[in-house]
């Protein structure tokens, strides 16, 4: 389901900046931004035990927002990850083969350029975990996961008056009974 919502999301800000081109006073900042993401995959099983993996991700993200008027600082995100690194523990190898989201942000309209800039995230993910563990099988397994998630982005510029920004973002992008999906990513992005 989050692939049919990013699919729109992804027409929409290309219509956007599409639009841009045709007219100019539209009030929208574009942004482009890659990132490293540590991420944290922990799972109860019915014995309670608790497992942990941390694989990283590196995702990219596009997004744009309204900068005056009544929709001033909120904006709209997609988000796709892929992997970097898996994680192993007791024989068990874990992977994030994809991760995609889409987002609103929320940010407070009053902030300068080279005020650091907080935005709150709140959107829908899915992220396909796949699992290995040789003893019991020998073909790894996958499963996806979508659902509500939320979170916050911190960007401060690297350069004052340059577009380059340095980028903070901690998600949630999936919380049941038995799992959640955590992540931490530091990279660069850049204003258009």
């Amino acid at each position: 389901m989050c692939k049919q919502l990013v699919t729109p999301l992804s027409a929409l800000l290309l219509g956007a900046l599409a639009s841009t081109g045709a007219n100019a006073d539209i009030p929208l900042d574009f942004h482009v931004s890659g990132q490293a993401v540590y991420t944290q995959v922990s799972s109860k099983s019915d014995n309670l035990t608790h497992s942990r993996f941390s694989p990283t991700v590196f995702q990219f993200k596009g997004g744009l927002e309204f900068t005056d008027g009544i929709l001033d600082g909120i904006g709209l995100q997609g988000v796709v990850g892929v992997p970097m690194s898996d994680d192993e523990k007791n024989g068990m190898t874990v992977e994030i083969t994809e991760q995609t989201g889409a987002y609103i942000t929320l940010t407070n309209p009053e902030h300068e350029p080279s005020d650091l800039k907080i935005s709150v995230l709140l959107g829908y993910a899915s992220t396909e975990l796949e699992y290995h563990l040789p003893r019991v099988s020998t073909e790894p397994h996958s499963d996806t996961f979508s659902g509500f998630s939320f979170g916050f982005s911190l960007q401060d510029p690297i350069i004052e008056g340059k577009p380059y920004s340095w980028t903070l973002d901690c998600v949630r992008s999936y919380n049941d009974d038995d799992l959640r999906v955590d992540g931490c990513g530091l990279g660069v992005s850049y204003a258009f």
